[in-house]
């Protein structure tokens, strides 16, 4: 069977990967104030990993010039998928970079063994993106978490805010970074004194998390 083309506005490798890089500025922004939250979105070099403290989580991995996504929904991890199962239809390079990298990041306990566990899978290149199941079934086995990342910019920015509840100060933060993170992807980029007192925390936890999540990102605090 063939795999299904993934055609839907905000899915593309550039899009997702931008948004990826919005949605974790945000995101570093945020756990300055709540440490506890650190865990949900990180980054390891190339792989970015989601994770919803709710039961689903996710890993993509962005190769410069093809990616691949394994995403696990707990509530249907039962039904019996393996990752080959997921990703027989991908490309060999795919597979390869899977087995090496994302289907490290979503290893859980089978029967006993430490096994890849997930529930559908997406890959793609500059031009197009597949996955083993239709979109809309992608979506409820775990492609969900990349709502706001597969959102336009403007329409990001107004989630963020309000999932986050961001201050003006944290948004406008939020936009600036992710426009000089956009135009400069490999350059450093240190945050300012005013940048800082924008982010508002005096939670030293908070703080740490903070600094690790924008170090992920190419950030740095001075």
């Amino acid at each position: 069977m063939s795999p299904y083309l993934i055609e839907e506005q905000g899915w593309s490798y550039n899009e997702l990967w931008q948004g990826c890089i919005l949605v974790s500025i945000a995101h570093a922004i945020f756990v300055a104030d709540a440490p506890e939250l650190a865990h949900e979105i990180s980054w390891d070099d190339f792989n970015y990993n989601i994770n919803n403290s709710q039961g689903s989580r996710g890993t993509i991995t962005f190769h410069p010039n093809f990616f691949v996504a394994g995403f696990r929904n707990d509530e249907l991890s039962s039904e019996g998928l393996s990752a080959k199962d997921c990703l027989g239809q991908a490309p060999e390079k795919v597979i390869q970079l899977a087995e090496q990298e994302t289907l490290q990041y979503l290893l859980d306990d089978v029967n006993g063994k430490t096994l890849p566990s997930i529930t559908t899978a997406m890959w793609g290149d500059k031009n197009q993106v597949f996955s083993c199941h239709s979109f809309d079934e992608m979506l409820v086995r775990g492609g969900e978490l990349l709502e706001i990342q597969s959102m336009d910019p403007a329409a990001a920015f107004e989630a963020c805010e309000e999932a986050y509840e961001f201050t003006e100060e944290q948004l406008t933060l939020l936009k600036k970074l992710f426009y000089l993170k956009i135009a400069q992807p490999n350059e450093a980029i240190t945050l300012s004194q005013s940048d800082i007192d924008a982010i508002g925390s005096r939670n030293e936890e908070g703080i740490n998390e903070s600094k690790i999540s924008f170090a992920e990102t190419g950030i740095g605090w001075i």
